[in-house]
């Protein structure tokens, strides 16, 4: 199945909703930059999220750049997008290997660490790019972009990600 974001709006148009597949742009991310499992989930998550983000924006200039930086052994992960959405990025500790966590899961809270931030820069052609800044919360992406959209854009957010076995 190609990648595709698909958004619609639900509750009488009061709730926003965006679905995503991007297995495709996952493989070619683990291939490319020769991801460990736990390093695959964690950018990956990453990904899909820069994807989500830059398919909401507006102008066809328009740039999206986020970076996570935690504590764990990966370190850091950058990743930059358009509206369209062409994202590209880079990890710090690609080939990083921890133990399972302790539901026998890819331990990606583990990987990323607890502490840190993600940083999103958004270019939309204003004098000076709007930079948001929220804590990590617990590593794992789906929480701590939560945190971001609450904290940082002031967005009532509910982020779920998880990958899917072929």
């Amino acid at each position: 199945m190609p990648d595709k974001i698909i958004k619609f709006l639900a509750h009488g148009q009061k709730i926003a909703v965006i679905c995503a597949n991007t297995s495709e742009l996952v493989e070619k991310a683990r291939k490319t930059h020769d991801l460990s499992p736990v390093a695959t989930a964690a950018f990956g998550r990453m990904l899909t999220m820069t994807a989500i983000m830059g398919a909401e924006l507006k102008g066809e200039k328009d740039k999206l750049t986020v970076q996570i930086k935690g504590n764990g052994p990966i370190e850091m992960m950058v990743a930059t997008t358009n509206k369209f959405p062409k994202v590209k990025g880079y990890v710090v500790n690609p080939r990083i290997d921890i133990p399972l966590n302790e539901f026998g899961k890819l331990d990606v809270g583990g990987a990323v660490g607890q502490e840190g931030y993600i940083n999103v820069i958004k270019d939309i052609g204003l004098k000076d790019p709007y930079i948001g800044i929220s804590p990590l919360t617990s590593g794992e992406i789906a929480d701590d972009f939560t945190n971001y959209f609450v904290e940082s854009e002031q967005r009532n957010s509910a982020v779920a990600l998880r990958g899917i076995s072929r």
